[in-house]
């Protein structure tokens, strides 16, 4: 084999072709002309280009619509009343009270403060000693309180203002339940005036319900339940299009949160000062628009030959047989995007509006009367009824054919969870539990529900102090020990199915949920304290001495996450709302508790 010389170079040739242009204008080049018409007509022909419809383009259009204003708003359980544009819908149908926790206590007694130095400066400080003695800062106790004692952020800030600031939330409930600040003070004839700004300040800067009738929130079904309505008519008594929004927990209002109710007869009866039909009714109104083509990016052209855009590459979506929705997707780019229009039409916000004839006009000057889609009964389903309002427990009936217009919320700014709650279901166990994720602290804000309980757990060892043996043991030398149940973390609270008596009450069920409670365990050791939840949303009844039930078909094997965080936007005319709200989530499907019954387990050796 012969060897390479590395230091000689090899001969290498290289062929260079190079356009050589002749021609003085590049016109005809870039036309990129097809001489073969022939060809182009068959392959026109191939593809049915030819096969066109007697259609002209659409340059005139004509709609009329008739708009009925929303006047008429109920929450849960409240009165009906007059539907108030100037609020958020979403403000009025979430609020919920203020938690009076330490950080409420310490923000409207310093607000008190303010405006009693302001009024009286002279004598605040002695002002300020009497308003603390008659609302102190309650102080806790080592047994009873033991969740706010194990939250040693809480505590210290506690002790160092139980002698400096009052409790403004407990003034608040004095001078709401008849009470004036006066009454503490009688020598001050302006704290009455201030009293007034002091509620004026706390209504300016949270949106509450006045009382329970406000509130929304339903604990059973673990959703807001509202309903508006709208006037057939202007005349006194007309019928209503009564709308009703039972399963609304996504934190957003829109038309599809609303269900027409199916009786027609139905009405939403104000008491005291009538609600004026006829302002609520508003004149027809006709506009003309030139209409004009839908039109995406990618979108196939509709002239022969001509070259597209490559924004959306059509040919690159996977599409399997059972993807229904991109197959309709492609179809319409494809084929019939060019045979639609979009025409641009204005409707009140907060209404419910009728089309009552849309006429188009081609370049032949032809006109055509455009009727509603999804005109018909139900079971005519190859109908298209998009943004069409359901009717509740119906079937087979014609559809509302009625545009909705909500004034909803666009942008809100959503704090941090004040509290969250998870509801899954424990198939080992037999339970389903409601699993404290979050819990409040006591600072207008949450804390981990399972670092909460850690603490908590070391509080109470350390209250307990050393372990001693239950009353009545004997030591022995058995080598094991039997018991009943072992224990799960405190921020999982139980709830047990009950047949209830009365199913009429409850719509027909027979079998609810039921919040139940589990003894406290400290140090391998069952106590006589029972555990009680730390979330308001798990907490319904718990003062009253009730029980808590909630429906068994709202917790499917998925489960679902309550959350209460405040909400704070901005309105049209520029008015803030802040208010606390809850929202309901998809859960993260079932769990394992780990509770387990009746253990059998090695004994621990007594100490001696």
């Amino acid at each position: 084999m012969p060897r390479i010389d590395i230091f000689q170079s090899d001969i290498v040739a290289y062929t260079r072709i190079e356009p050589r242009v002749i021609a003085r204008d590049y016109k005809p080049t870039v036309k990129a002309q097809v001489h073969d018409a022939l060809w182009m007509l068959t392959q026109q022909w191939r593809v049915k280009e030819f096969k066109g419809e007697d259609a002209g383009t659409l340059v005139k259009a004509r709609i009329q619509t008739q708009s009925n204003k929303i006047n008429r708003f109920q929450s849960r359980k409240g009165p009906v009343e007059a539907f108030d544009e100037n609020v958020p819908v979403e403000a009025k149908v979430e609020r919920l009270p203020l938690k009076p926790d330490l950080a409420l206590q310490l923000e409207l007694g310093n607000i008190w403060f303010k405006l009693v130095a302001k009024a009286y400066p002279a004598q605040a400080s002695v002002l300020f000693a009497t308003f603390i003695e008659a609302f102190p800062i309650a102080s806790l106790t080592p047994t009873s309180d033991a969740e706010k004692n194990s939250n040693l952020e809480a505590v210290k800030i506690r002790n160092l203002v139980t002698t400096r600031v009052m409790d403004g939330f407990a003034l608040y409930q004095h001078i709401k339940n008849g009470g004036n600040a006066t009454d503490y003070a009688p020598g001050y004839p302006d704290l009455d005036v201030k009293q007034v700004r002091f509620l004026q300040w706390l209504k300016n800067t949270y949106y509450l319900p006045a009382d329970e009738a406000d509130i929304s929130w339903s604990e059973q079904q673990l959703e807001y339940q509202c309903a508006v309505s709208a006037p057939v008519t202007g005349n006194p008594g007309a019928l209503q299009h009564v709308l009703q929004a039972d399963k609304y927990k996504r934190g957003t209002v829109d038309w599809y949160s609303f269900d027409l109710n199916k009786d027609t007869n139905e009405r939403l009866n104000e008491t005291g000062t009538p609600i004026d039909n006829g302002v609520a009714v508003l004149n027809p109104e006709t506009f003309s628009y030139i209409p004009h083509t839908i039109e995406f990016k990618g979108m196939p052209k509709g002239r022969w030959w001509e070259f597209e855009d490559k924004n959306n590459d059509l040919s690159k979506m996977l599409t399997q047989k059972q993807d229904v929705s991109k197959m309709v997707i492609m179809e319409f780019g494809l084929i019939y995007a060019n045979d639609w229009f979009l025409i641009p039409h204005v409707v009140p916000d907060g209404t419910v509006n009728t089309v009552n004839g849309l006429v188009t006009t081609d370049v032949f000057g032809r006109h055509f009367l455009i009727n509603r889609s999804g005109s018909g009964q139900d079971e005519q389903w190859q109908r298209w009824d998009m943004y069409n309002i359901s009717r509740q427990g119906t079937a087979n009936v014609s559809t509302f054919g009625k545009l909705l217009m909500v004034p909803s919320v666009k942008n809100r700014m959503e704090g941090e969870p004040l509290e969250r709650v998870l509801f899954l279901r424990d198939e080992m166990a037999n339970m389903v539990w409601g699993v404290e994720e979050v819990v409040p602290n006591e600072l207008a804000g949450g804390m981990d529900g399972k670092n909460a309980n850690n603490e908590l757990q070391k509080y109470l060892v350390e209250q307990a102090g050393p372990p001693s043996p239950p009353p009545g043991y004997t030591p022995n030398d058995a080598l094991h020990r039997f018991r009943l149940s072992n224990a799960v973390p405190e921020n999982w609270i139980p709830f047990i199915p009950k047949q209830v008596p009365d199913p009429g009450s409850y719509q027909g069920r027979e079998v609810l949920l039921q919040r139940a409670a589990m003894l406290r365990y400290i140090d391998n050791n069952y106590t006589t304290q029972i555990i009680r939840p730390r979330t308001d949303i798990l907490s319904v009844g718990i003062a009253e001495g009730k029980s808590y039930l909630i429906h068994e078909e709202v917790l499917g094997r998925q489960g679902f996450v309550v959350s209460t965080n405040f909400q704070r936007t901005r309105w049209y005319d520029g008015a803030t709302f802040t208010w606390t709200g809850r929202k309901v989530l998809a859960g993260k499907g079932e769990g394992n508790s780990g509770l387990k019954f009746d253990i059998l387990a090695d004994k621990e050796p007594d100490t001696p």
